[in-house]
């Protein structure tokens, strides 16, 4: 029997999740497919689809007030499963080439459908009403609370069984109500980006707002962090994602980096035992251990600040792939033309620099809410614990 990389769907595409075709994506498969597909495994005591979940989903977003744009990306949030089906979560973590796959997929379906992508503004919500609607789920199918703090829901989301056939027209029917009414609203010209360095004594932020700019910092990073949760984009001047073996530290993007522009912090990113270890000596000798090199002067003295970047992603996972990396010299020579803006704004003296730096990756922000996210690499790799080893870039 012949051997396929690709799946045929229920409109007849010949579909390879693993190279995604946005051409070949239809919405009449999605609809089909989740209509029929359930959630948890299977396990919950009666049928509940992805699809119905994914509509819930929606109507949440909706009912607390969000745009219609919003509530698009969480009706497609699953989108995904419809043609790579789903793994369940204790698997899934451990499987770090399917989420990789998985990402990119859903990635693909988001700038289809979503002019210039998902932004980390609205992947923060659709995690925060995806896992919402996971609690109720859980509590209503199996008795079962998932956490110590019940989370409000603003819907009545539908717990029933509802017919294939019904969910999937509704499926497709709210899709084209979406898109219309996301076309129809006002064209979004004011976003808040903030971009973060640390500055060899205190994190620094700078905050853009259309043509609003001000600076903040002298706290801890979480604390920085947490002030512009609502932010469009946030962006961070410093390492995310820590490699754990030989193998994570070649998916990091320093070597295109590199290549693209010499003055990025290209240094070589030590390995998450380093970073967590308990004295420089013993860093030094698990860089060695595990990567086979000895860590640079310049991270060996950003280690502090390279565990709260991870802790930070790990423990609060509103943030994971949401505060994400980039470096100001990747502005190139815009950022002639900003400085020049914000002149009279920018504070003089010593450290103006650094207040320069930051505005620069706060406009790289602003930059990717107009024309859409752009990363190096392209097709971005995730780490052991599944925080994705990326660097934004500009699209122009």
């Amino acid at each position: 029997m012949r051997t396929r990389d690709y799946i045929t769907t229920y409109s007849g595409h010949a579909f390879s999740p693993l190279a995604p075709d946005a051409d070949a994506i239809d919405l009449r498969d999605v609809a089909h497919a989740l209509a029929r597909i359930g959630r948890a495994n299977g396990h919950f005591a009666d049928f509940y689809s992805v699809g119905q979940h994914c509509l819930d989903c929606a109507q949440e977003a909706l009912a607390r007030g969000y745009s219609a744009r919003q509530a698009l990306a969480c009706l497609l949030h699953d989108a995904s499963e419809a043609y790579m089906a789903d793994i369940t979560s204790p698997v899934k973590k451990n499987l770090r080439q399917y989420v990789a796959v998985e990402d990119h997929l859903l990635d693909v379906i988001y700038q289809k459908y979503l002019p210039g992508g998902i932004r980390p503004r609205e992947q923060r919500v659709v995690k925060e009403i995806d896992n919402a609607m996971l609690y109720h789920e859980f509590v209503h199918f199996m008795g079962e609370k998932l956490a110590d703090e019940e989370p409000v829901l603003y819907s009545e989301p539908c717990f029933s069984f509802t017919s294939f056939w019904s969910v999937e027209k509704q499926y497709l029917f709210f899709f084209e109500q979406l898109t219309r009414q996301m076309q129809q609203e006002e064209i979004h010209h004011s976003w808040q980006t903030v971009g973060i360095l640390y500055d060899g004594a205190k994190w620094q932020a700078a905050v853009l707002s259309d043509n609003s700019y001000g600076t903040d910092g002298d706290v801890s990073l979480l604390d920085l962090c947490n002030r512009y949760k609502e932010a469009d984009a946030v962006l961070i001047a410093m390492p995310v994602g820590l490699p754990e073996r030989a193998e994570d530290a070649v998916l990091r993007p320093e070597q295109e980096l590199r290549r693209l522009h010499n003055g990025c912090n290209t240094a070589a990113v030590p390995c998450r035992q380093a970073v967590y270890a308990e004295s420089d000596a013993v860093a030094r000798e698990e860089n060695i251990r595990v990567l086979g090199r000895t860590i640079s002067p310049q991270q060996l003295k950003l280690r502090q600040q390279l565990r709260e970047v991870d802790e930070l992603l790990l423990y609060h996972n509103e943030w994971k792939n949401v505060l994400r990396e980039s470096y100001p010299q990747l502005l190139g020579q815009g950022r002639q033309m900003v400085l020049q803006q914000y002149r009279d704004q920018l504070p003089q003296g010593a450290g103006r620099r650094n207040a320069e730096d930051a505005l620069c990756l706060a406009v790289i922000g602003q930059l990717e809410c107009r024309n859409g996210s752009a990363t190096l690499p392209a097709e971005p790799a995730n780490d052991a614990r599944g925080i994705r080893m990326q660097v934004v870039i500009p699209r122009t």
